[in-house]
């Protein structure tokens, strides 16, 4: 088996690491760089001089970038100055005569695409990823202190010498390291496996709080071993498709395995676009300087309007199918040739509801850099139910692809702009609009839609449907489900709720949105009573047989409530988001004295990090944190209660029998 490219490390020299019959074998290059400056002649000539005065070598050049060929100053330089000499010239420029590329590329990413080499490479799609020996060493943290961990699943309750004993030779004896380190559990680890005299180079990097979309969230402090590749298990790609995911965002983002695993799937994206640039020679600017296009109020109502919702009327439907485009928002982007260049204002075809045109003269920069994402991700979706190995990589496809078009407004995205993003939706809106109206005409009617789904009813020809809606919109669609009956769950308001359903397939699987099962924050105990009311459900073939399990459905409910302290401690924790330092809350809440109560036991909990605690005394905001307190029986029977309500609703409406067929008021 040829040597295949796991990792590459390094700034000024590049470690590239294949592996091969159970071996690594790294090889040393030296990255040769450059960034290059454009403004006008005067200012280019002034830089010139400037830098005789330095050892950086320099020459006029004409550089690439996706709107046209520009003039400009190739500057080389070691990636390991790139920064400095970035800084140097912004200064020179007064910080608004320049305009700076490739000064801020990932050094292995710029290397690796330089060279067209790819991680993890694949001769087939459906070929399996090299096998590397990798562990995962999990500790399992009560009240701030680590009481046992598992090494591959291996479970030990006493962490005594023998423990760490198997874990240094676990992480001497594996190349990719799996870990959790909530709150520092996994360095106290590998400091004890050091202080008993195993050699271990290891750098910790500090964790780190932040507020994205105005929730605080923590990043634990991260571990990298020296000849290892060390995982963080917190990371979004493992914890959706494990070690398969990471090597596929690896692959085709021409990240490093570590670092493809530390970064959002929004990063990962960027990172591939990059790499796409870098390969096609194309420079990529170092920071964004263009700003959203002036618009008339009237333009700005007609264009900022995000994607298309029909709320559905709460209620009980029988057979009912669901239609959902693939991957609708990328697709956009590929069929319709949308890029920051090719989106202007005037073209070749016009954006409905919008002033903008798409120019079709020639491939768009971002349509060609995600047709390659879209295109794998479609393979692995029809495939992966075959194996496991194909649904990783298709979930880790799926968040990459999810993320990209939110990318396109995101305003420090490299190759993003707000009126893509605004054509995006628009085309979304007119894409579901022109199927809601096919549908119509061949006789379905519209039960529910939302952004790249339908939910309809009828006895035409599904398929029929599906094939002219692809012929007009040129989107992929495909039937997600049947539904013997699907339940349209109530807001508080009373009104339908677009993302709140329980739907029973013809193959006897359940599809959930909005209640507690689907839940991260609802403890087991609730999930467990929600589950076996579905369980009853399942038999029902009509939404009319659901009235008979009342009796069934109730005695379920009032055995949870009687039987809520029998339950083990750990189908009770409740997870709490901790948002300041207790000194920071105002008010007298759980969060806050959560985290009093650890303050007092000498440990701080960052904000933005979550602990699961068994709730003592809801009303005096009492939580058990070290497994002594007994739980508050009107807390969780309010929270049965109230996971109770959607099947109480149900057999109210099952009563009344099935929903009538009423077409959603939509032009």
């Amino acid at each position: 088996m040829d040597p295949v490219l796991i990792n590459g490390t390094g700034t000024d020299n590049i470690v590239l690491w294949y592996y091969s019959g159970g071996r690594i074998r790294k090889r040393v290059h030296r990255n040769l760089s450059w960034i290059f400056v454009e403004g006008d002649v005067y200012d280019l000539d002034r830089l010139e001089r400037d830098l005789e005065d330095t050892r950086f070598r320099f020459e006029r050049s004409i550089g690439k970038t996706i709107y046209g060929d520009v003039n400009g100053l190739r500057i080389f330089s070691r990636p390991s100055l790139s920064g400095l000499l970035r800084q140097a010239v912004e200064s020179v420029g007064l910080n608004r005569k320049f305009r700076i590329y490739n000064a801020d590329l990932n050094p292995v990413l710029r290397y690796v695409s330089q060279q067209g080499l790819q991680f993890f490479g694949l001769d087939e799609y459906t070929d399996r990823d090299v096998q590397i020996p990798s562990v995962c060493i999990i500790p399992k943290v009560v009240a701030g202190r680590t009481v046992s961990a598992s090494i591959d699943g291996v479970q030990y309750s006493c962490l005594d010498r023998s423990f760490y004993i198997d874990a240094a030779q676990a992480i001497r004896e594996n190349i990719i390291i799996v870990y959790e380190n909530t709150m520092d559990s996994f360095t106290g680890i590998v400091e004890r496996i050091i202080d008993l005299g195993y050699d271990i180079p290891v750098h910790v990097n500090p964790g780190s709080t932040f507020q994205s979309y105005g929730r605080i969230h923590h990043k634990n402090t991260s571990v990298r071993i020296y000849g290892k590749m060390c995982i963080n298990s917190d990371s979004f790609i493992y914890s959706e498709a494990g070690l398969d995911g990471l090597f596929q965002v690896s692959r085709i983002s021409s990240l490093p395995l570590e670092t493809a695993s530390a970064v959002t799937p929004g990063t990962a994206v960027s990172a591939l676009e990059m790499s796409r640039a870098v390969k096609s020679g194309y420079l990529v600017t170092a920071y964004k300087d263009d700003h959203e296009e002036e618009k008339t109020p009237e333009e700005l109502v007609s264009t900022d309007r995000g994607g298309l919702v029909l709320d559905p009327e709460p209620g009980i439907y029988d057979n009912i199918y669901e239609i959902d485009f693939s991957s609708m928002y990328p697709s956009i982007i590929v069929r319709y040739n949308l890029s920051p260049e090719t989106v202007r204002r005037a073209g070749s075809i016009q954006v409905p509801e919008t002033p903008y045109f798409i120019s079709m003269e020639k491939r768009g920069f971002l349509s060609a850099a995600l047709q390659e994402l879209l295109d794998t991700r479609l393979k692995y979706k029809a495939i992966k139910s075959v194996d496991a190995l194909y649904a990783n990589r298709d979930i880790a496809l799926k968040w990459l692809l999810l993320t990209s078009f939110g990318y396109t407004g995101y305003k420090n995205a490299k190759f993003g702009k707000i009126e893509v993003h605004e054509a995006i939706t628009a085309l979304g809106r007119w894409i579901l609009s022109t199927a809601v109206r096919l549908a119509r005409e061949m006789g379905f009617t519209i039960i529910h839609g939302i952004v790249d789904s339908l939910w309809i009813k009828g006895d035409g020809d599904v398929s029929a449907l599906m094939d002219r809606i692809k012929s007009v919109t040129k989107i992929d669609i495909v039937l997600d489900g049947h539904y013997r009956w699907i339940a349209f769950l109530p807001s508080r308001k009373g009104t339908g709720s677009p993302n709140s359903y329980i739907g029973l397939r013809m193959d006897g699987t359940y599809k959930l949105r909005g209640i507690s099962a689907r839940r991260s924050d609802a403890p087991i105990i609730v999930k467990k009573m929600q589950v076996e009311c579905l369980e009853v459900l399942k038999d029902c073939i009509s939404s009319n047989e659901i009235a008979a399990c009342s009796s069934e459905l109730y005695a379920i409910k009032a055995r949870y409530l009687r039987e809520i302290r029998s339950y083990p401690r750990e189908d009770l924790l409740v997870r709490y988001r901790i948002t300041r330092h207790p000194e920071e809350y105002v008010s007298e809440t759980m969060q806050k004295e959560i985290a009093r109560s650890f303050h007092r036991r000498g440990m701080d909990v960052n904000p933005g990090e979550s602990v699961d605690v068994v709730v003592t005394g809801a009303q005096i905001h009492a939580a058990d944190i070290d497994g002594k307190g007994a739980a508050d029986r009107n807390f969780y029977g309010k929270l049965i209660e109230r996971a109770f309500e959607c099947f109480e609703y149900m057999l109210s409406e099952s009563k009344k029998g099935s929903k009538k067929s009423k077409s959603l008021d939509f032009p």
